[in-house]
């Protein structure tokens, strides 16, 4: 993936910042198995604060719940983490090798919820799978978005024709639905105020010994 990239009139974009983002298809069936094991798993793990406020985030050892979902989750996770890493690196997958590791663990905002502002250290891709999106009290409005920071700091202390520099990108739930991003990327949740639950699984990447070879 390019830094720079050349448009007209002798204008660079530069630094751009990839997010991963797909809806995958036909996963009504695995998000109902998940989110019965993660209800199921609330009831018995006190959990950890972290980010989250109001509402639960597991211990980060979901990989190793013994639950074909959980098996299932983790295909599309690794197919995620493939593609992207081809994308940046410019190297399709037969052409690196290397060795990876995973933790993820699920979240469940209630009425009010919300995480607060935070990177990842340590990692090198984080992300979220969204499992149920909930039942928003006002479809409207960015209620339990996640929200990604412009991560250049001070671009907004000066406006800009057309004010592009310091804005946020939003992101709205959707059950299925799987986002992807470099772990130094600030981001955090809008409250979520509606009935139900929404529930997600994220996790975090951590590239080692990546090799390119031709």
């Amino acid at each position: 993936m390019p830094i720079n990239v050349t448009l007209e009139n002798d204008v660079r974009l530069a630094w751009p910042t990839p997010i991963f983002d797909r809806k995958w298809p036909e996963t009504d069936e695995l998000n109902a198995g998940l989110r019965r094991i993660i209800l199921e798993k609330e009831k018995i793990d006190a959990g950890v604060s972290k980010s989250i406020r109001g509402g639960w985030h597991s211990t980060e050892d979901l990989f190793k719940w013994p639950h074909p979902e959980i098996t299932q989750f983790t295909e599309l996770m690794v197919t995620g983490i493939t593609l992207m890493t081809e994308i940046t690196s410019g190297v399709s997958a037969e052409k690196f090798d290397g060795r990876a590791t995973y933790t993820a663990w699920a979240n469940v905002l209630r009425d009010g919820g919300y995480n607060k502002p935070h990177t990842h250290p340590g990692c090198t891709w984080s992300g979220v799978y969204y499992v149920d999106a909930g039942q928003p009290s006002d479809q409207s409005t960015k209620e339990g978005w996640i929200e990604f920071f412009d991560p250049r700091p001070a671009v907004e202390m000066i406006p800009l024709p057309g004010n592009e520099f310091g804005q946020r990108v939003s992101v709205a739930p959707e059950s299925g639905r799987m986002l992807m991003f470099p772990s130094w990327l600030r981001h955090y949740v809008t409250p979520y105020h509606g009935s139900g639950e929404r529930i997600s699984i994220a996790f975090n990447v951590r590239m080692e010994e990546f090799t390119p070879f031709s």
